[in-house]
Order: structure tokens, then C-alpha cells, then sequence
């Protein structure tokens, strides 16, 4: 399938218009709206909420009683929330100040509210029944006012547009317009896919969003012109797009992080929101001007920062006690930005959120907005940067950092790499390295690398595999020698840290088994009968259950078994980050931690240091040394 590069979406949106053939055909009278009984008005808003007792009102709460709620949406100044979207769907209508249930309506289906058939305005809403096969059409106060049977030969999901004057379909041999006071079936484009269907529609009903695939199950999104069927734009990756009027937002997978653009249709060229968390979620507000990102900054902790899209900056930022990230995060037509998530104790809340509060103001001057960067276009001045950052990294630590299109020049056989060049990932990526090599004594990685001619890790975007090589199709990180040189590769991503260890105790196992004899009885430690594999296709296919028992677990996972070097390195790797004490609990795999960390400490010599390393961490019984 033909690819555009994403960053010209939007320059393509040039419509001239065409007329498509057309048919003639018979509009069903419209049914008579059936009332929904709504519950009587209650706030929700709880003032006792702890986070409000803390914040005031410029963080008010709205505990819900509703059963398995699945998300909310705007409908102009009130919020819709959507629960029970398996097999039945309640919409519940929410208003005012209080947050007061004005309207409810139930559906004998599933609806999530990211549904493609879903087009909510102030004035109501519009969705597809797949079980009654129509177009439903409800007014503001969730009662029905029409709907429109699925057009016979129709394809996946149907979409109304915003006015109601149109139904958007696919059908087997391409994609129609179907006007609904005429009564005409007009030819949008000729398309013959296996699959396709209508997912969005943009940009003053300009544009039409569909999702197709091929008969080998190859998808693509397409962006047509509604006027004269044109393709915008057709790429394997998954956009997601919201408009309004002229205005756009852009999103779609890139590496380990999303691209973010957004911008005015007719401009020379989008925007990119950079956000200071490149892990995380994104959500674009209605008013297009802002956005909000939601990030995971511990455990225990969430973050959400504001940020203001016409002036680039991050204007507020909250560190809130949840575990979990939001749901949704919607603005309202009267300015406030809600989020709705599932607190600590697994009750979903709506939070009203004053952006504008002192409370959660930030000093920021960092600009956060920019122009877009392909692979084709990537930022040179910025790769520079890096690579000098990766230089000093490097000469730190004793060994050489790779990136971009260095980091690829040389591959082994049997695995491919594909280059990172966004410079806000690699910069994160080194920042994460310099920390993470800290972790070791001074002089210990320098001891590792003496066996080789050097030690270089490289920072790609991807690494893949195939079976006809005999390995794995992805992979998170590998070590491999060119010569006499050492190669550690890691893809990046929130996969690296562990990736890293794992790599880096492979190429410190060749000095721990030349200078201790710690190791030496490790087949000893498995179970009796236990046998490695000896080969990691056949491993990908290994029950390895019976061995990771909680209370007589042996091994960290079923990768561990295939051969003991990946038996010691995944102990190394899980021993060197956090959250695993449970993983050691159990004495087979206790005593071989011990036995790893009294292999290092003897190879490294650091038998007489005081200190407890990182890798000790677990052991019941430290091993720094106490004079005795």
C-alpha cells in the first residue's frame, strides 16, 4: 500500500469539488421518539474527597456509583458517561455545577465512546445499533428523534454527520454518501478492500477517515475527500484524529512514543507537541488550543500537564496520588477540563480541573512545540547534540555510545535494526544510560570491556528477527561480537533499563568466569531433571510452569530456561530493578542470586567492599563486607 509521510496529511486537504454518481432512493419516514425516563436531578459532587479538601475548588470531585464505567465525552457544556459497554451500554447525561444526572439512556448493545459510529454535538448524539442494524439519532435530553436503517449493501459501521444530513458507508465496492432529504446515494470513491469501514470525519465534513485491509489481513487508514474521492493520505499506521471546523489534531505511533501535530488545514505544515513525558497518554481538548498529557511518575503517582498549544509552554502541572492514568480527559464549551479515572480504591471519579489555579501553575519556559521530524527530515542540529551528549556518556563510563545512523553500520546476521532518530527519545534514552551505568563501581565496567578490543551499545528505534535465522521476531535488546568487538543494542523505550542489564551481564560473565569458580556448579542449583533447551525457538514453545511455582520458583521465566547464560543474565537484569522482591522470595532462586553476586564480587574484586551494590539488593543476607 502507497505511503505519505504523516507531516503532509494535512497539505493535501486541497478540495475541489466533483460531483459522484449517484441513485435515487426512498427516505424512511421518521419513527416517533420514544421518551427516556430520567433519573431525578442528584449531585454527584463530593466536597469531603480528599483531594478536594486539599486543592479547594481548583480540584472538585464527582465520585460516581455508576457500575463499570468505561469513559465520558463533552456534549457542549455537560459530560456523557458511558458504562457498561460489553453487551449493554447506560449514557448518562451529567449537568451543571453539581454535576446533577439530568438524562439516561440505556442501549441493549455495547457502546465505548470512542466508537467510529459515535458523533456527539451539543444538540445530541448520533451512533449505529448493529443489533437493530440502524442509525439511532437522540436529542440533547437522550431521547430518540429518528433513526436510519443501514443501508443494504453496507460495510462495517455507518457515520452521520454533524448537521444530520448525511450518512457516510462503505460498501464492498467503495465508499458512499447517502443525503437523507434527497434521498440520493452518491459515489465517494471505487475501492475494493476486503475489509473497510468509515471511522471518523473531519474538517467541515471534508474529509472522510476509513480503515481498510487487504485479503491478507493488511490494514491501512485512508483520509478521502468527500467532494472527489481523493486519496489524502493512505498509511499502514493507526491515526487518530479529532477536528473542528478548520482546526486538527494528529496523532499515530512513532517508535516508542506517539507523534503529536496539530494545526489549521490550508497552512503550509503542522505542529508537533513535544511533551516533557514522552510515556504516557495524550488527549487533545475541544477548544484546540490546549492539550493534556497523563504519565506514570511512580507507582503510586500520576502526572498531568497542561499545555498551552498557541504559545508552546506547559502553563500547570499536577502530581496526584492514583495508580492508574485517566480515562479520558474532556473540555467542556463553558472552559472546564475534566478527567475521569479510577481512584486507589476502584471508584471511578470525574475531577473538574481550574487550569488556572496557582495551585498547580509551573515555571516553564521550555517550548514544547515545534516543527514535525521524519526519518526523511529528521533534526540534524539536534542529532549533533546527542551525539556529542553520547561521547561524554561514553568516555565516562569507558565504553562507546552509538546512535542514529551509526548505530546500525554494523548488524549481526541474524537480527535487523531500524534507526532512532527523534532527538527528545535519544536525549531521554542517554539521560536513562548515564544514570543506569552509575550503578556499577568505578572501574568494573572498564574490567568487563578488557576482554574485548571494545565495549560500544548502541540506541536503535527497533530490533527484529526472523525464524528463518533461528531467532526471535522482536527483541527488546542483544549482545553480539564483530571481531573482537563487543556490541550491546538496545531498542528504546520503557524496555531499555532491564534490556541494558541483561545485555551488559552477558559481557561480564566472560571476566566472572575467568576470575571465579562461583558459577561453575550452576547446573546444580536447577531441579533435578531439569534440562536447558539449548535453542530459543524451541524455548518460545516451553511449558515452563512447573518450575515457577511461587514457593519453589528456580528461575525468573520460561526464557530463563533456555540456556544458562540467559538463566543468569534474566537473574542479573530482575536483581538490578526495582519492584521484584517477591520474585526472590524463594530459595532456589535466592541461592542462586547469591551465587551470581558472589561470583561478581570475587571476579571484580570487591570481596572486602563495604558497600551494598544494586544487585544485592534482594538477598536475605547482604554480603558487604564487615571486617569479619
Amino acid at each position: 500500500m502507497k505511503r505519505w509521510y504523516p507531516a503532509l496529511i494535512l497539505l493535501c486537504l486541497l478540495l475541489a469539488g466533483c460531483s459522484g454518481k449517484g441513485e435515487e432512493t426512498t427516505f424512511p419516514p421518521q419513527t416517533e421518539a420514544v421518551p427516556v425516563e430520567a433519573a431525578p436531578p442528584a449531585g454527584l459532587h463530593d466536597p469531603d474527597d480528599p483531594l478536594e479538601v486539599r486543592y479547594g475548588d481548583a480540584l472538585r470531585a464527582y465520585p460516581l456509583s455508576i457500575p463499570g464505567v468505561a469513559g465520558m465525552t463533552a456534549m457542549g457544556s455537560d459530560l456523557l458517561v458511558f458504562s457498561d459497554t460489553q453487551v449493554s451500554t447506560v449514557i448518562t447525561r451529567l449537568s451543571g455545577e453539581e454535576l446533577y444526572i439530568a438524562a439516561t439512556v440505556q442501549l441493549d448493545f455495547g457502546l465505548a465512546p470512542d466508537d467510529p459510529s459515535l458523533q456527539v454535538t451539543e444538540s445530541g448524539l448520533s451512533y449505529f445499533d448493529p443489533v437493530n442494524r440502524q442509525t439511532v439519532v437522540l436529542d440533547a435530553s437522550l431521547r430518540e428523534i429518528t433513526h436510519i436503517p443501514a443501508p443494504e449493501d453496507l460495510e462495517g459501521t455507518p457515520l452521520l454527520s454533524r448537521d444530520r444530513e448525511t450518512l457516510y458507508y462503505c460498501t464492498k465496492a467503495g465508499v458512499r454518501a447517502w443525503n437523507l432529504e434527497t434521498g440520493i446515494r452518491r459515489v465517494i470513491k471505487e475501492a475494493g478492500f476486503a475489509q473497510q469501514s468509515v471511522t471518523g470525519l473531519h474538517l467541515n465534513d471534508t474529509v472522510l477517515q476509513c480503515r481498510v485491509a487487504d485479503g491478507e489481513g493488511n490494514a491501512a487508514t485512508l483520509l478521502i475527500s468527500t467532494e472527489n474521492g481523493r486519496i489524502l493520505y493512505e498509511g499502514a499506521q493507526a491515526l487518530t484524529m479529532q477536528s473542528g471546523g478548520d482546526s486538527y489534531f494528529l496523532s499515530f505511533p512513532t517508535g516508542c512514543t506517539r507523534a503529536l501535530l496539530f494545526g489549521q488545514a490550508g497552512e503550509e505544515a503542522p505542529l508537533a507537541l513535544t511533551p516533557a513525558e514522552l510515556s504516557g497518554e495524550d488527549f487533545f481538548l475541544e477548544t484546540f488550543a490546549d492539550a493534556v498529557t497523563a504519565s506514570a511518575a511512580s507507582d503510586t503517582e500520576i502526572k498531568l500537564d497542561y499545555y498551552d498549544l498557541e504559545t508552546g509552554r506547559r502553563r500547570c502541572s499536577a502530581a496526584l496520588p492514583f495508580s492508574g492514568l485517566p480515562l479520558t480527559v474532556e473540555e467542556t464549551a463553558d472552559g472546564w477540563v475534566y478527567f475521569l479515572l479510577y481512584n486507589n480504591d476502584g471508584r471511578p471519579v470525574i475531577y473538574r480541573w481550574d487550569t488556572t489555579s496557582p495551585d498547580f501553575a509551573v515555571s516553564d519556559e521550555e517550548i514544547y512545540t515545534g516543527p514535525y521530524y521524519s526519518a526523511q527530515e529528521p533534526d540534524y542540529h539536534g542529532l549533533v547534540w546527542c551525539e556529542y551528549y553520547a561521547r561524554t556518556v561514553g568516555d565516562t563510563y569507558g565504553v562507546e555510545v552509538l546512535l542514529w545512523e551509526d548505530a546500525d553500520l554494523v548488524q549481526p546476521w541474524d537480527y535487523n535494526f531500524e534507526p532512532e532518530y527523534l532527538v527528545p527519545v535519544l536525549k531521554r534514552e542517554l539521560d536513562w544510560l548515564n544514570e543506569r551505568l552509575a550503578n556499577f563501581p568505578e572501574g568494573m565496567l572498564e574490567a568487563a570491556a578488557s576482554h574485548f578490543s571494545s565495549l560500544k551499545i548502541c540506541l536503535v528505534r527497533e530490533i527484529t528477527g526472523s525464524a528463518e535465522s533461528g531467532s526471535l521476531s522482536s527483541a527488546n535488546g542483544i549482545q553480539f561480537m564483530n571481531g573482537t568487538d563487543a556490541y550491546i543494542v538496545l531498542a528504546a523505550g520503557d524496555t531499555s533499563e532491564k534490556a541494558l542489564y541483561h545485555e551488559l551481564y552477558h559481557v561480564m560473565e566472560t571476566h566472572i568466569l575467568g576470575n571465579s569458580i562461583a558459577l561453575d556448579q550452576w547446573a546444580k542449583l536447577n531441579p533435578v531433571g531439569f534440562e536447558y533447551d539449548y535453542d530459543y525457538l524451541a524455548n518460545a514453545r516451553r511449558d515452563g510452569s512447573e518450575f515457577l511455582q511461587p514457593d519453589t520458583r528456580s528461575f525468573v521465566d520460561t526464557y530463563s530456561m533456555s540456556y544458562p547464560k540467559e538463566d543468569r543474565a534474566r537473574i542479573f537484569e530482575y536483581a538490578m530493578t526495582a519492584g521484584n522482591e517477591s520474585l526472590f522470595a524463594a530459595s532456589p532462586l535466592q541461592y542462586k542470586l547469591k551465587m551470581l553476586c558472589q561470583g561478581i564480587r570475587e571476579a571484580f574484586g570487591l570481596k572486602k567492599s563495604t558497600e551494598n551494590y544494586l544487585w544485592e539488593q534482594y538477598l536475605n543476607q547482604p554480603m558487604a563486607y564487615t571486617g569479619k
